[in-house]
């Protein structure tokens, strides 16, 4: 009998032992899948509703639906960011050294994000700002690609968009 309620509590503090580990998870826990999908879900807003319009010259004021274009690249650079703080704070926290260097592309892409998509959701419109994203964008994913991370867009559906 006493055997009996001995593993009966060994079995119930090792069952909450997991409960709570799964509760609150590390803060670094999958790090290295969890910066890449969020960049790829970066990535793939940042190409489908900024990118490849800005390219198509959809921002454009000649173009008949510019305002429509450049509310839904701003409303998607917002979507962007979020995206990026999120990569960067995984960078930031992981005791990956390849995280750690890539953070500091990952903060200079993050400002020029967020001053880019306030500027579209005020329907305004810089074309060397867009380059610049775009070029960031890039340098970035050539980075990780150096360094071990594949960062392929991934599909999302946004709200909204």
């Amino acid at each position: 009998m006493k055997k009996r309620v001995s593993h009966l509590l060994c079995v119930c503090g090792l069952a909450t032992m997991l409960a709570v580990g799964a509760l609150k998870p590390s803060q670094a826990f999958l790090d290295k899948t969890r910066f890449v999908t969020d960049l790829g879900v970066a990535f793939f807003a940042f190409h489908h509703w900024v990118w490849n319009p800005y390219k198509a010259g959809s921002f454009k004021t000649s173009e008949p639906h510019h305002i429509k274009a450049m509310v839904k690249g701003g409303m998607a650079l917002l979507f962007v960011v979020n995206r990026v703080k999120a990569a960067d704070h995984l960078a930031h926290v992981s005791k990956s050294p390849t995280l750690h260097k890539l953070a500091g592309l990952i903060d200079k892409l993050q400002s020029g994000l967020e001053s880019e998509g306030k500027s579209l959701k005020a329907h305004k419109f810089d074309a060397a700002s867009i380059a610049a994203l775009g070029t960031s964008v890039t340098s970035l994913h050539s980075e990780a690609l150096k360094n071990g991370y594949n960062i392929k867009d991934v599909p999302i559906h946004i709200p909204g968009l």
